[in-house]
């Protein structure tokens, strides 16, 4: 990689010395900047001259620093070795992204880096072939197809970041056919199923947040970020605008609060029913009444809806931790905390409720997302299959009545 270096000269302007730097750029040209010495030319030609000499180092170490922190000019990009791109790639997103997203980034590169660290390649050298036998890696270790494809994104999207700035390198992961996506099953509960999972959870920590869940088909992450000031008691309504998530920062457990929610669609509003109303009116007064007599009780999280017996905000990964050592423990059919959701949507639409419908009840940005949360069970095709038949041999007897 050829290095680039500042030069400068003196320049006469105005009876006064300028230095004058020519500067490259990341793009392989040169620009030119004007400094002023604040030195007349009449006897000053020897101090200007070492003036030049020391802006000429400064300057120097500035764009020095600047390469450093950028790693390579974008025309050098092809010559730098895959890995180096992907850890500039991760740094840029960082500023860009959510938390939540950058975890995301980070389980999948904790296969991704090794591997391209191990090939040692420059990212020239970075092939289609290359990523297929990446693919055929990820597949025998067996990783889904829809986490194979997952691989594959982050890849092309560190081709593009640098694309999109110029360096004139091609993506070789548009050429590479991705697996063919899986269709997830989700398991959910029957209406029966349900009343014994609320009775499983009658006095536990998670009673209130199992109910809704079921009941709304909330996100963990928008259950946890219920405020009090979301909920509006007197008008029975309450309202899904802010949440609660857990990430691992710097290998640090965190909780990250923010109103920014997974889509836009995410925020809506619910009738709040009468049993939840008061279910919700009981556990605040509960809150109030520990605050008031423990002196040790936590005000940091008083806010929020869903604390423990301590005032503090209950963290996602126990959520998920306690519902399934739960369920372990039962003799219920086992199903993920986030199947609840599921099992809200699946018996929404058994009931009549259309595809639309729980699509803005669910908070879904498209109405693809909900063909896979709501499952059709056998009862509602033998319902189908009534209707159809019911039409289609009631016409073809009065045809036939007709013809007679």
């Amino acid at each position: 990689m050829k290095e680039k270096r500042i030069s400068a000269t003196l320049q006469e302007k105005n009876g006064r010395f300028y230095i004058v730097a020519r500067i490259p750029t990341p793009a392989g040209q040169y620009r030119q900047k004007w400094i002023s010495t604040g030195l007349l030319v009449t006897g000053n030609k020897r101090k200007a001259k070492q003036m030049l000499e020391l802006k000429l180092i400064e300057l120097q170490e500035q764009l020095d620093e600047q390469q450093r922190r950028a790693g390579w000019a974008v025309a050098d990009v092809g010559e730098i070795l895959f890995v180096a791109l992907i850890d500039r790639w991760l740094r840029r997103k960082r500023l860009e992204l959510a938390p939540t997203t950058i975890e995301g980034y980070e389980r999948i590169l904790v296969r991704l880096r090794p591997y391209f660290a191990r090939l040692n390649l420059v990212t020239n050298a970075v092939s289609p072939a290359v990523i297929e036998g990446y693919v055929d890696f990820l597949i025998k270790e067996g990783l889904s197809a829809n986490t194979v494809r997952h691989h594959l994104t982050l890849l092309k999207s560190v081709f593009n970041d640098e694309i999109r700035n110029g360096a004139p390198i091609l993506n070789p992961v548009k050429c590479v056919k991705a697996p063919k996506n899986e269709t997830f099953e989700a398991n959910t509960y029957t209406i029966d199923e349900v009343g014994a999972l609320f009775d499983l959870f009658r006095g536990d920590p998670l009673e209130d947040v199992v109910q809704i869940a079921v009941l709304y088909g909330l996100r963990r992450s928008e259950i946890l970020g219920l405020r009090w000031s979301d909920i509006d008691f007197d008008r029975q309504v309450f309202h899904v605008r802010h949440k609660v998530v857990q990430v691992k920062v710097d290998g640090v457990w965190q909780l990250i609060r923010s109103n920014d929610l997974k889509t836009e669609a995410s925020r809506r509003s619910f009738p709040l029913s009468d049993a939840m109303r008061e279910r919700l009116l009981a556990r605040k007064a509960a809150a109030e009444a520990r605050r008031a007599a423990d002196e040790g009780y936590s005000d940091t999280d008083a806010a929020y809806v869903f604390i423990d017996q301590n005032g503090v905000l209950l963290w996602p990964n126990y959520v998920t931790d306690h519902f399934r050592h739960k369920m372990a423990a039962s003799t219920l059919p086992k199903l993920r905390f986030h199947d609840l959701r599921h099992t809200c949507a699946t018996i929404l639409l058994q009931n009549g409720c259309s595809l639309r419908e729980i699509q803005a009840y669910l908070g879904h940005a498209t109405y693809m997302t909900t063909t896979r949360y709501a499952h059709v069970d056998g009862k509602s095709k033998q319902h189908a299959l009534d209707l159809l038949g019911e039409v289609l041999f009631e016409n073809t007897e009065k045809t036939q009545e007709d013809n007679k």
